[in-house]
């Protein structure tokens, strides 16, 4: 996209309209690199990657996986990706800091069932996997070498997150609670809390201090990692929130869900600030763009669509 938005604040994002939309086929993930030259598409038939521009066509299109991607995720630098899919495999990658164009770097094996969500540490150094296996399992981005199993959740891991600096990793399942992991402990994860059902997603802020999770009870929670403590109950979407993303300055929390809506919401005070009436299907997935002018959303609708602010 050529043409320049305005920042998304909580002052404009009542005039967030769809600028793009393109057909994609089953969408399970979007995320954008940290400098915004990439946008990563997780589909059925592999990694699509847009490159500088949103077109009809991906620039690139990798064959990565022989079942669909469950999840992607970025290194701060952009310079790795890694992708999680229902072949129980992780795949790391390498993005040429020129082209943008990614290159297979290692394949992690280990997990028994679905991969369904991936981060890297701030270094980048580390990568954790969450599975339907119900571990979570790290391992060393240097040498794609397993460095340890998490045990602890009782049903499938669906998403994790690394929080304060990387010092803690944060998981939630299909168990309905989310669990906080110190990296120098080997005990079961720490009980943060939990939903009245299972946790779809959860996401950190910028700053890695506040933690927000989408749950099929229909409601968002944000939390203080900090203090370890729930600060906010978000009533949000009719039968289930699928998805979360703040935005880069952590003002903005957006929130997908089962109705096809997507929710912004004031961060501090747990205000809802505007519902955009976004998708024919449930919305599977959300991000802001690192600058903060856009925000995409993927749906089961097969659509993918971009956010910003018109006049």
């Amino acid at each position: 996209m050529t043409t320049q938005y305005p920042l998304i604040t909580v002052q404009n994002v009542t005039k967030l309209k769809d600028i793009a939309t393109i057909r994609h086929g089953w969408i399970s993930g979007v995320l954008w690199s940290p400098d915004g030259h990439i946008l990563a598409v997780a589909t059925a038939g592999g990694l699509q990657l847009h490159i500088d521009g949103l077109g009809t066509i991906p620039t690139q299109a990798v064959a990565t996986h022989e079942a669909p991607i469950k999840a992607i995720a970025f290194s701060q630098t952009g310079r790795l990706l890694a992708t999680g899919s229902a072949d129980t495999t992780v795949r790391l990658w390498r993005v040429d800091s020129v082209s943008h164009k990614v290159s297979e770097r290692f394949v992690l094996t280990g997990h028994k069932d679905t991969v369904n969500a991936v981060a890297f540490s701030p270094g980048g150094t580390l990568l954790a996997s969450a599975s339907a296996d119900k571990t979570i399992r790290l391992w060393n981005t240097e040498i794609g070498f397993q460095q340890a199993v998490l045990e602890g959740h009782s049903d499938e891991v669906t998403s994790v997150a690394f929080g304060l600096e990387g010092h803690l990793i944060v998981s939630g399942s299909r168990d309905t609670t989310l669990r906080l992991w110190d990296l120098k402990s080997e005990t079961a994860g720490t009980k943060l809390g939990e939903h009245d059902d299972w946790v779809r997603e959860i996401r950190v802020s910028p700053g890695g201090t506040v933690l927000a999770s989408a749950s099929k009870d229909m409601t968002v929670r944000l939390w203080d990692l900090y203090e370890a403590q729930q600060t906010a109950i978000l009533q949000s979407h009719l039968n289930g929130a699928d998805c979360v993303a703040f935005s880069p300055d952590g003002a903005l929390l957006a929130s997908g869900g089962r109705e096809g809506r997507i929710r912004l919401w004031h961060v501090s005070s747990g205000a809802l600030l505007s519902t955009i009436d976004a998708h024919e299907k449930p919305v599977m997935a959300l991000d802001f763009n690192p600058t903060g002018t856009m925000l995409v959303s993927g749906s089961g609708d097969n659509t993918l669509k971009l956010w910003g602010v018109k006049g």
